[in-house]
């Protein structure tokens, strides 16, 4: 039988935490993820239709971005709990979390 992983390449559990909020916070929420022990993240422009209407970045001010996150369960807990307490009140936010398995998990 093939084994699908080839021997000696370490697999691990990462956890990968997603935010989709305004582009208007992006470098706070970018201080945050780091501060919560994050080593770092990317980003991405998106648009799309929500509670808050259409976010489809005709302007600047109105431009969503998603920014994804592989890290420790430890870290990735902490960023939700930072980003809920600062941002959700005052800014549009969606922010989720969930296992991943990926090789040189240390890393993260």
């Amino acid at each position: 039988m093939n084994d699908p992983v080839p021997a000696g390449v370490p697999i691990g559990q990462i956890h990968y935490v997603v935010l989709i909020c305004e582009e208007a916070i992006e470098s706070l929420v970018g201080k945050d993820i780091i501060a919560a022990g994050a080593k770092g993240y990317t980003v991405a422009e998106v648009r799309g239709r929500g509670n808050r209407g259409v976010r489809d970045a005709q302007w600047m001010l109105s431009s969503n971005i998603r920014i994804e996150v592989l890290c420790s369960e430890a870290a990735a807990l902490r960023i939700l709990q930072i980003v809920e307490t600062k941002y959700s009140q005052n800014y549009g936010l969606v922010a989720f979390t969930h296992p991943v398995m990926g090789p040189r998990a240390d890393k993260f």
